[in-house]
């Protein structure tokens, strides 16, 4: 789920060129979808440059030259990542039985396709999360980042447009700061996923059975509790 409002790639300050997989031959393009393919397998901290370049068939040299840094290389496979799995969140708004819902419903069937995408692609989650370390601890600007938080929040209008109909067809009986409120159970709903990616440590961390599944569905509950009096 994105975690924040969409905004269109802004100009970035000197020295911040976006990080773009738009702007990408498709020679290049499959190349990130191999690095894709073993950061997921493997995670980020594991793969060298060069285990990329064996799995793409490229020279370690041509690799440096085309994307520069592995974090680099790290973003662009998240971006094209993000795309692949928003593919399906396309389809659910597309279709006339979600057009044909209130607010409200459009609004548990957005979340519910989150959660259900988040508990079948662990892996996925697990990458986002050491990417975010990542990028935090290289410091990596907001400005490279752009193309890539548009990505990851190009569904935000999707959920406010719910949000609003909501409140007018009834569904959605309480105003909220809706900005807010989304960050929030996004923020949430991610990090639930990506602990259940990350397993257990304590004993209290129970994620046997369908517990782990619970915890998702608890927040979705909590959301629409805060939205309308009927729960």
């Amino acid at each position: 789920m994105p975690s924040s409002q969409p905004q269109s790639p802004s100009p970035s300050p000197a020295g911040e060129k976006p990080i773009d997989l738009d702007a990408l031959t498709l020679r290049d393009e499959a190349v990130v979808a191999c690095a894709a393919e073993v950061f997921l397998a493997r995670g980020i901290a594991d793969v060298k440059m060069t285990d990329v370049a064996e799995a793409a068939g490229v020279g370690v040299a041509t690799l440096y030259r085309r994307f520069s840094t592995k974090t680099d290389l790290a973003v662009l496979a998240a971006t094209l990542l993000w795309r692949r799995f928003n593919r399906r969140i396309h389809e659910l708004v597309e279709s006339d039985a979600f057009l044909a819902l209130g607010g409200l419903e459009r609004l548990e069937a957005l979340l519910s396709s989150y959660r259900d995408a988040y508990l079948g692609h662990a892996e996925f989650m697990s990458f986002l999360d050491e990417l975010d370390h990542l990028l935090l601890s290289e410091r990596v600007g907001a400005g490279r980042l752009a193309v890539y938080g548009a990505e990851v929040d190009s569904f935000y209008l999707i959920f406010d447009d719910a949000y609003l109909l909501g409140r007018m067809d009834g569904s959605i009986t309480r105003e909220v700061d809706f900005p807010s409120f989304y960050r929030a159970l996004a923020h949430a709903l991610t990090s639930v996923a990506q602990k259940l990616a990350r397993g257990e440590v304590i004993p209290s961390d129970d994620f046997a059975g369908e517990s782990g599944a619970s915890e998702l569905d608890s927040l979705i509950f909590m959301a629409k509790c805060t939205l309308s009096d009927r729960f």
